[in-house]
């Protein structure tokens, strides 16, 4: 196989992405923004490609986590507007100047280490974030919102691009603490405009916003796990827009066996066969990030039907039981037959939810979980356009 020879890899569909960014893209009133969220790897899609391919569908921006993310976008080319979400510490603040990076602002501390920067060259771009009831970043709404604001914009080294918060509960049906938090917000915004402050881009819409609360999401939308065409909970209105998943993990059969009744099935042999299996070697495991949670939890796909995880999944591997179908009469197992973990194969779904699910989690981490030696094979057009295998980079 060109770029990897394990045959465990994560599918990503560009197709998929690029029509999942095109329908936010259409939803927004116009005018609006679209940053498109690729920190975290792209929630385990791969960041550079995504954010190729989130800024050809109409992204203005890309966000990432923290400032080596927003630096591998930039040494990959890419000179679309970065906002850092996270912390950028003061001793980052020249290497973000000399990039062009746009950094989150929200301590005394950061706005006196900028103080101290000379005011040659570039100015330093910022957003300031206001906590408006997620308890994570930003300054709390009220007095010092507005001194700091007022300090920030006085700065010379500094060009403050906007402000924004981000809503705790957007995802649930309920939205009274959405509203809550976007009074406060609200509260910071008018004080601006009273002010009037030359803040150009104020944003609070996450992708539970953009799909259940259009006129909370402010002058951009900051678009996450919708891009890669998972829904952000199962209470957002999913009629709103329809998404197509992105990733789907697959491998392929190392090792079929037949076992007689009462052999032990892997580490600990929690599983023990009952009467004659075909049992299954599959060569992905808990170091992959196939979690050995869901060790006799999970089931995977092949030949478009489900089978079960069997005992213990073990680092790099785990094995499944191989059901024949109802009439008994298909042909016969054999290694290399495609196994899909979690995606489409065929007419069948195993969606990474159930995954999610079974972990006791969300369906973000079950992305995110899938590790950097997995290859990312990206998929344009039914064709291979791209495999990233960070083990076989020269």
């Amino acid at each position: 196989m060109e770029g990897y020879y394990r045959p465990t890899a994560a599918v990503i569909s560009l197709d998929a992405m690029h029509d999942n960014v095109t329908a936010f893209r259409s939803r927004l009133v116009p005018g609006t923004r679209l940053l498109a969220s690729v920190k975290a790897n792209a929630y385990g899609h791969g960041a550079v490609w995504s954010a190729r391919t989130a800024v050809a569908a109409g992204a203005d921006y890309l966000g990432v986590a923290f400032l080596d993310e927003a630096l591998q976008l930039r040494d990959a080319g890419l000179d679309t507007p970065v906002l850092v979400l996270g912390l950028t510490p003061a001793a980052a603040f020249e290497a973000a100047r000399a990039r062009g990076v746009t950094v989150t602002l929200y301590r005394e501390d950061q706005l006196d280490a900028i103080e101290r920067m000379s005011a040659a060259g570039p100015k330093l771009k910022a957003h300031i974030k206001i906590d408006s009831g997620m308890g994570r970043l930003g300054v709390l709404p009220g007095p010092a919102a507005e001194r700091f604001l007022e300090r920030a914009l006085q700065l010379p080294q500094l060009a403050v691009e906007g402000m924004y918060t981000h809503y705790a509960k957007a995802d649930e049906a309920d939205k009274t603490y959405t509203a809550m938090q976007a009074e406060r917000f609200g509260s910071v915004v008018d004080y601006v405009r009273r002010a009037q402050l030359p803040i150009g881009l104020i944003h609070a819409g996450n992708t539970a916003a953009g799909i259940d609360l259009p006129p909370h999401v402010g002058g951009m939308l900051r678009l996450g796990i919708g891009m890669y065409g998972l829904y952000p909970s199962g209470e957002v209105r999913r009629d709103e827009i329809a998404l197509q998943p992105v990733m789907s993990l697959r491998t392929r059969l190392a090792h079929v066996k037949t076992l007689s009744a009462g052999e032990g099935i892997s580490y600990g042999t929690r599983y023990v066969t009952e009467k004659t299996e075909r049992i299954g070697t599959l060569p992905v495991g808990y170091a992959d990030g196939y979690s050995r949670m869901l060790s006799g939890k999970a089931e995977v796909l092949v030949r478009g039907r489900r089978h079960p995880v069997v005992g213990s999944i073990c680092m790099d591997q785990c094995m499944v039981r191989l059901e024949d179908g109802p009439a008994g009469d298909g042909p016969a197992w054999e290694p290399d037959e495609e196994v899909v973990l979690f995606g489409r194969q065929g007419d069948a779904e195993l969606p990474v939810e159930e995954l999610a699910d079974r972990l006791g989690t969300i369906n973000y981490e079950v992305t995110c979980m899938v590790a950097a030696r997995v290859p990312r094979v990206y998929v344009r057009g039914g064709e291979i356009v791209d495999v990233v295998n960070p083990l076989l980079v020269r």
